[in-house]
């Protein structure tokens, strides 16, 4: 039985590649950089403020500290302009709260912004936990230490809950620590990611199939 759901957040619960996008070019334009396309900067974005630099700059350079701070005080500024829920996720939850199913966030991205991202949308409180990527002690996915600290925090085996997302690294995170994982489609996969070889255990198009899979026999419904 299915004691509780982690999701990750870029790309998964939460669409943030449009402020991700624009902060993006303005640092690409500010450094005499040509820009990229929301197509080709949604295909990127699961990965991080350091793929889109890596896009444009040479990491070894001695000014890429600075651009990173850059893209950084441009970005806490901006990054809840246009980050909206996946349509769908409310109403998941909405059921998950119905059936006494905890769930929380597993992610790289920075406590800062996923603390915010989730005030802002109203659900700070309902969060049964979240894990970040910076937080002290614990490597970031594809590492399951993340993952493996959100069950103990929880008080769950591992066996008894999913992870949802939308990158290879979730997959393996999941693997690795011996929960079951859903790849969300819907989310900021590449063109040529071959994600039959990632196996994971379930694939959805929109959050909603989450409801659909066979793990959710819950009281025979989840209506």
């Amino acid at each position: 039985m299915i004691k509780s759901i982690l999701f990750d957040l870029d790309g998964t619960f939460c669409d943030t590649a449009n402020d991700l996008i624009e902060t993006a070019n303005q640092v690409y334009t500010n450094n005499n950089k040509s820009t990229i396309s929301y197509e080709k900067g949604r295909e990127i974005a699961s990965d991080g403020i350091n793929a889109f630099l890596n896009l444009r700059f040479d990491k070894n350079n001695d000014d890429y500290v600075s651009l990173s701070n850059e893209f950084l005080d441009i970005y806490q500024g901006s990054f809840l302009n246009n980050a909206v829920l996946f349509d769908g996720i409310l109403d998941i939850l909405q059921i998950l709260d119905k059936k006494d199913i905890n769930w929380g966030i597993v992610t790289n991205k920075a406590r800062h912004f996923s603390e915010k991202i989730l005030i802002h949308n109203g659900l700070i409180n309902k969060c049964s936990v979240l894990m970040c990527g910076d937080d002290i002690g614990f490597e970031p996915k594809p590492s399951p230490d993340l993952l493996i600290e959100a069950c103990r925090i929880l008080d769950i085996n591992t066996k008894d809950t999913i992870y949802v997302g939308d990158g290879h690294r979730d997959i393996l995170a999941a693997k690795s620590s011996e929960i079951k994982s859903v790849l969300a489609s819907y989310g900021y996969l590449k063109k040529t990611d071959l994600i039959e070889n990632w196996n994971p255990d379930y694939i959805i198009n929109k959050p909603i199939e989450i409801l659909e899979l066979d793990f959710f026999s819950l009281d025979n419904s989840l209506s």
